[in-house]
């Protein structure tokens, strides 16, 4: 939903008779968002459980994964709730994040590219750009090594992506539109993780006997 209004609004610019208005500009991506390196080596603090942006932890649930400081062998990105992730690796295979930052310690592979907004309130407006085809067609125009797991973008080339700029109310309209619809989306997966956890904790009582499920039937 969030990706028909962006087309609607800033690539078929439906509202603004068909075509980009004059006043509007288009800039480089780095003009208008910040590529976050800041690491951490996760043996720094072995004893802190880290929430995990991993490649494949996104691959599997969509969800970060809980671990140990200490069973994390390299260094990871430090992200936050302003930030938006995409990967470098293989974008063939579309892998685009908003960490949820349930804890305080959140990071994320050295395989993600991470980008913040300059403007932090226009950050559903610069995730919804990096969402949309134009970009993905850019990352697949500008990938380096052979096919297979060795293909990735260099991060700072995507910088150089030429984004529409409209003025900051067009942007803050935009934003308030689609941001219900993010905020949905981030509730449906923590509710999705609540679920797991508790099948998780659950099915093992199961399985074992502790619990029992023969005795439960529709009361009449």
């Amino acid at each position: 939903m969030a990706q028909a209004i962006f087309k609607s609004w800033f690539v078929d610019f439906e509202p603004f008779g068909g075509e980009m208005p004059s006043d509007w500009r288009q800039v480089p991506l780095g003009e208008v968002v910040e590529m976050s390196t800041k690491a951490l080596n996760p043996q720094s603090c072995p004893d802190t459980i880290l929430e995990h942006y991993s490649i494949p932890a996104f691959d599997e649930t969509r969800l970060p994964v809980f671990e140990a400081a200490s069973e994390i062998k390299s260094n990871k990105y430090i992200v936050d709730k302003d930030c938006f992730l995409i990967s470098k690796l293989n974008p063939t295979t579309k892998r685009i994040w908003r960490p949820y930052c349930i804890s305080r310690h959140a990071v994320c592979s050295t395989e993600f590219m991470v980008y913040r907004a300059k403007n932090r309130a226009h950050k559903d407006f610069y995730y919804s750009v990096i969402d949309s085809p134009a970009f993905t067609d850019f990352l697949l125009a500008h990938i380096t090594g052979s096919t297979g797991s060795r293909q990735r973008v260099i991060p700072s080339e995507t910088l150089s992506f030429a984004v529409v700029d409209p003025p900051d109310d067009i942007i803050e309209d935009f934003c308030d539109k689609v941001a219900a619809v993010y905020a949905h989306s981030e509730q449906n997966h923590l509710e999705s993780r609540r679920l797991r956890q508790i099948r998780d904790s659950l099915l093992p009582r199961l399985m074992s006997g502790e619990l029992s499920v023969a005795n439960l039937g529709d009361d009449k």
